[in-house]
């Protein structure tokens, strides 16, 4: 709903176009007042929470440059943990929200009020990652499961695949010869 549609049941306070104008222009002071202040709310809120894992991205490896925790004066606000990942208040200003960018679009992480839940969440997100980056660089990934497999105990199986396999090769030129020599 617009101002002007919520303004239409109250009666006009101005009787001139003048008056109308003045009183617009007061109006839309106003909101950008209330706007600086949220704007001024957000910004030191995430300064709070900037100071509170500041200590967490200094002990980061110096050879990880994945991370960097930096506080962008955006609109909105957003303090920014790695390329993909960042923190902003939503509406109100009065709760964090640690958001990902990923290829289907934004998910929220974890959404709180309280900046040492999301000092934590966030300290656990940072080590989760390099947790991952650890393991992807060993090679290991939990999608493969090391474990023997009965298949592979059965060489009978090999022998019989093969054979099956030349006794078709055979077949095959067979039918391709038979037909050029008659």
């Amino acid at each position: 709903m617009t101002k002007l549609e919520k303004k239409r049941d109250e009666p006009a306070t101005a009787t001139s176009l003048r008056d109308a104008i003045h009183l617009a222009r007061v109006q839309e002071a106003e909101d950008l007042d209330k706007s600086v202040d949220r704007r001024s709310i957000e910004m030191a809120r995430l300064e709070v929470l900037h100071a509170s894992v500041e200590h967490v991205f200094d002990d980061i490896p110096i050879e990880d440059d994945r991370f960097a925790l930096a506080l962008v004066p955006s609109k909105p606000a957003r303090l920014w943990i790695d390329i993909m990942t960042y923190v902003a208040m939503d509406n109100s200003g009065e709760i964090y929200r640690m958001i990902r960018n990923e290829g289907t679009g934004r998910r929220v992480l974890v959404e709180t009020d309280d900046v040492g839940v999301m000092a934590g969440r966030i300290t656990e997100y940072v080590a989760h990652e390099i947790v991952t980056r650890e393991r992807q660089a060993a090679g290991v990934s939990y999608d493969r499961i090391f474990t023997r497999s009965r298949s592979n105990s059965r060489p009978w199986l090999v022998i019989a695949a093969f054979t099956i396999g030349v006794l078709t090769g055979v077949a095959g030129l067979l039918s391709y010869g038979l037909p050029i020599t008659q």
